[in-house]
């Protein structure tokens, strides 16, 4: 009997999680940008300097961004930056995603992150380091990965350890600083 509650009270969560992420998505798209241009014959949008986009609880901070359109919707954001960041919260667990890198690439439809070069990943105590990370943002799986030609051949991953405070499946989020103090002190 226990165990039936406690996948009924996981199911429920993971369900939550997907409904607070995905109204993400009914929000509008809002962008700042120091330069923008449309390009007819191609259907994207080019935006320039100081990106700033928001969607709901979404947040991409990026010095270049191309919006590209399928069926007049946005189909995908594909950021470059020194570096570009992610980050999105959810008001039903109180967890918050984190993400950085030279190139970062929104898959709307797919409601996927893509990071390429210098990547990090933070989300409920998690921090996640390679030269690519792929998350997808409705189930939370990821896969990362280092790059042989590349000077981070290796991924780093550090979990934070199991705490009375963090008994819950969603535990809070540590501050990305927080987070690599602790990568520096396992190198």
């Amino acid at each position: 009997m226990l165990f039936k509650g406690l996948c009924a009270a996981l199911l429920l969560t993971h369900c939550c999680l997907s409904l607070a992420i995905s109204s993400d998505h009914k929000e509008s798209i809002e962008i700042d940008a120091d330069s923008a241009e449309f390009i007819e014959t191609s259907g994207l949008t080019k935006y320039r300097g100081n990106v700033i986009i928001k969607q709901g609880s979404i947040i991409i901070a990026a010095d270049e961004v191309t919006i590209y359109y399928q069926d007049n919707k946005v189909s995908r954001i594909f950021c470059t930056g020194s570096p570009a960041s992610y980050t999105q919260d959810s008001a039903i667990d109180q967890t918050s995603i984190f993400a950085r890198a030279e190139t970062i690439e929104y898959q709307l439809a797919e409601d996927t992150i893509n990071l390429k070069t210098n990547a990090s990943l933070t989300r409920n105590g998690t921090f996640i380091k390679g030269d690519s990370i792929n998350y997808d943002l409705a189930d939370g799986t990821w896969k990362a990965k280092g790059d042989d030609l590349g000077g981070q051949k290796r991924i780093q991953l550090v979990i934070p350890p199991f705490t009375q405070s963090t008994r819950s499946e969603f535990p809070a989020l540590e501050s990305e600083k927080n987070t690599e103090q602790q990568v520096e002190k396992i190198k």
